[in-house]
């Protein structure tokens, strides 16, 4: 198609709109595109079955201009229009197994903001302003999508995976990915990110989060510090009221899936006692050890269940620390500026140790299975990934995402084109991986009395696959890359539901530099050691 001339108008109906973005985690709402053609008619039973998914923008003259101005004006020319835009992004949407076809110019839009016909000028309008700059091989789409905020005594020790207790015990260990909550609001969610050091003669071990999981989001927005014993504490909880609730009724889950287990070796049992062949006597021995296992399983995870119910059922038993640090929520588009939303939380003396503390090591899991972590972390023979799996699942980190890295992406993914492959432990959707987009993102919010604009670091699910990479609740997870080191923390996302179509992540180097304009944290790092 000709780009530097709009296509003829494409007005979107209400079913091409719930159909278009099948496939994409929240499936937004479409409400315009600039393709001529967007969508065959539908025909019958099977119409609209076609999936999308999301790929990250290549080698395009669109990822030079977009931050060297273009996505400034296309933002004016929004605000121009009284289009309520919520965030600016760039990226490829085809269809599943196809080509990346143009780029996409993705508008989100608040829900109700846009009719379908209004939302077909503005994406007309949007074109055209993109067209001056003599680009070509693009389009325009403006769908629904809120840019939301994803805030949703001793830890324990860390246990190998062969033990019963291993997904059971992650949420009170000190592992990154731990559930958070304000002690004064425990229904909020959010995730502790980065154990951090203050550097010099402070000895004491902080944790990183997103301000707004620790602070209400409408406050005056001012910084806070606590200096003296006169300001009320701001304590932080591991899990508040219904995320303990929900672990404390998983643990019983994973008991009553050892009894399951229990009583199917014993009826496997029964059924081949007494038989001499050699399959009947391999079976019997198999499910006696099956057997055996179960109930040993039963019995470690009804001692962690009685550990969690003593020790952690208590909210005063679950405060792990209080803030002592978080600037203002600054959103920026500066040049190396990103969105600021930042707390630190000092630790209780005694909360780690040296039988629990790993220092930045991710857990990840057994949710995903060795196999496709190791795929998704070498999507193409050529990566230059050094990714190594853990055999206890423990990730150590070392090192940060230089800001280069950002643009400059090292790997390849199955399209040979260039990437950078992430991933996360986060409180509500645990681990994750994605796709590190090359090409800032820009969200627009309603905060402090007016909207304001700000730059983002987006991530996208791996591969059609893929789960989403984040959702309500993750906001402050450290995401880390393929190389084991940290990226940044995950600060929102921009979807149609808590599900995030893409994730919006402030870089560690950007956050590093803020806190060490600080002179509590001028000498801060990331390898902070127990004393």
């Amino acid at each position: 198609m000709s780009d530097s001339v709009p296509p003829p108008p494409f007005i979107v109906t209400t079913s091409v709109s719930k159909a278009y973005y099948k496939g994409l985690p929240s499936e937004p709402p479409l409400i315009a595109t600039t393709k001529p053609n967007p969508i065959d008619a539908p025909t019958g039973p099977e119409a609209y079955t076609v999936l999308k998914e999301l790929r990250y923008l290549g080698e395009h003259p669109l990822a030079t201009l977009w931050d060297n101005g273009l996505a400034g004006e296309l933002s004016s020319s929004l605000a121009s229009m009284d289009v309520k835009w919520s965030s600016l992004d760039l990226l490829h949407i085809p269809n599943v197994g196809e080509p990346s076809g143009p780029a996409i110019v993705w508008i989100g839009v608040e829900p109700g903001g846009l009719s379908f016909e209004d939302g077909s000028k503005v994406a007309i309008d949007c074109h055209q302003l993109i067209g001056t700059h003599g680009v070509r091989d693009y389009c325009v789409e403006i769908r629904e999508s809120r840019v939301s905020r994803e805030a949703r005594n001793r830890f324990l020790n860390p246990v190998l995976q062969s033990n019963a207790t291993f997904s059971a015990r992650d949420p009170y260990t000190a592992t990154l990915g731990i559930p958070i909550a304000p002690k004064n609001r425990p229904f909020v969610q959010g995730t502790g990110g980065l154990f951090l050091s203050a550097g010099g003669d402070d000895k004491s071990i902080y944790l990183i989060t997103a301000r707004h999981v620790v602070l209400p989001i409408d406050d005056a927005n001012q910084e806070y510090i606590r200096k003296n014993e006169s300001r009320r504490r701001e304590e932080v909880l591991v899990l508040g009221t219904s995320a303990f609730d929900n672990k404390f009724d998983a643990i019983t889950h994973e008991i009553s899936c050892q009894l399951s287990g229990m009583t199917g070796a014993r009826e496997r049992t029964l059924l081949f006692q007494g038989r001499d062949d050699p399959e009947s006597v391999k079976e019997c021995l198999e499910a006696e050890k099956q057997y055996k296992a179960a109930e040993e399983g039963i019995r470690e995870l009804d001692a962690l269940q009685k550990e969690v119910k003593i020790h952690w059922e208590g909210i005063e038993n679950r405060v792990i620390g209080e803030l002592t640090w978080a600037p203002p929520i600054i959103l920026s588009t500066k040049p190396d500026e990103y969105t600021l939303d930042l707390a630190v939380i000092k630790l209780k003396p005694g909360t780690l140790d040296a039988l629990n503390y790993r220092g930045n090591t991710i857990n990840i899991g057994n949710k995903i299975p060795r196999i496709d972590f190791m795929n998704k972390m070498y999507l193409h023979y050529t990566s230059g990934s050094s990714f190594k799996y853990p055999p206890d699942g423990l990730v150590k980190l070392a090192g940060q995402v230089p800001e280069s890295a950002l643009f400059d992406l090292p790997m390849r993914d199955v399209n040979k084109e260039p990437c950078l492959i992430v991933f996360k432990n986060g409180a509500a959707t645990g681990t994750t991986t994605g796709r590190a987009n090359r090409v800032s993102s820009y969200t627009r919010r309603y905060f402090a009395g007016k909207y304001q604009e700000s730059r983002e670091w987006p991530v996208i699910a791996t591969d059609k696959r893929s789960v989403a990479f984040s959702s309500r609740g993750d906001s402050g997870s450290c995401v880390a890359d393929a190389y084991a080191r940290v990226g940044g923390i995950i600060t929102g996302g921009g979807g149609a539901t808590d599900t995030s179509d893409v994730t919006y992540v402030t870089p560690i180097s950007f956050i590093m530099k803020v806190l060490q304009k600080n002179k509590i944290f001028k000498y801060a790092h990331l390898n902070p050691q127990l004393t």
